[in-house]
């Protein structure tokens, strides 16, 4: 069919408005970046990214720390390993397990203080589910360990080596290493992170411990909380 000189043909109509739609979800999307918080709520999106740095900035010799490969360890498990994540706060977790590629078992503890059995075999997939659910209290560590990794905060030592049975990566956490500007965007007055994890050359936490304090605007202590996580090689 001929198209008479001077007017657009439909597809013509269509690619130009597809093209603006596409521009404005763009604009859009660099609008709306959501605020990330904090355990209470109350760390930002854009105060975390510019203490971080991209995956593919991420080297061999300073890997960060990387929560997701602890529930990849639990989920899809590449080595028999021992596993123990805790936190002592208000609202208390501890979670232990013996891991293999085919069997968890272990326990969650309790509110009440009672423990919680976990067994589950990797050819019962909805045990394995179920076990794998009780076990990864360890990603409500997710705001707190993205105020530090990969910041001033967070300094790689010399001390690494064999550690749990893995060769690993020494960092020292602490926040007071953090910049006035940084530490006003990310820490309300007298909050802090200190401590130390051990990591694989990926970034694999096989050993953990951290003390840190929730404050309110005012300087007001909220809580205390102290975590530790553990990865030991069988």
């Amino acid at each position: 069919m001929e198209v008479q000189a001077g007017y657009p043909t439909a597809w013509q109509v269509h690619a130009v408005m597809l093209g603006v739609i596409i521009v404005a979800l763009i604009a859009a999307s660099a609008c709306t970046s959501n605020p990330r918080s904090k355990e209470q709520g109350e760390m930002a999106e854009e105060a975390s990214a510019k203490t971080g740095r991209s995956a593919m900035a991420q080297s061999v010799s300073d890997p960060g720390l990387d929560l997701n490969c602890i529930y990849d360890h639990l989920q899809n498990p590449p080595e028999s390993f021992h596993y123990l994540y805790k936190k002592d706060a208000t609202d208390h977790v501890r979670q232990e397990a013996d891991v293999t590629p085919q069997t968890i078992d272990g326990f969650r503890a309790q509110l009440d203080g009672s423990q919680q059995p976990l067994h589950a075999t990797r050819s019962d997939q909805q045990s394995w589910q179920n076990a794998l659910a009780n076990l990864t209290g360890i990603s409500g560590m997710s705001s707190t360990v993205a105020i530090v990794n990969h910041s001033s905060a967070m300094q790689r030592e010399q001390d690494g080596g064999q550690v749990n049975g893995y060769s690993t990566i020494h960092y020292s956490i602490d926040t007071a290493r953090l910049s006035p500007t940084e530490s006003h965007m990310l820490l309300k007055p007298g909050e802090f992170e200190k401590g130390d994890v051990w990591v694989t050359s990926t970034g694999c936490p096989v050993k953990l411990s951290l003390d840190s304090e929730l404050h309110r605007n005012d300087g007001s202590l909220i809580e205390k909380l102290h975590y530790e996580e553990a990865m030991v090689k069988k």
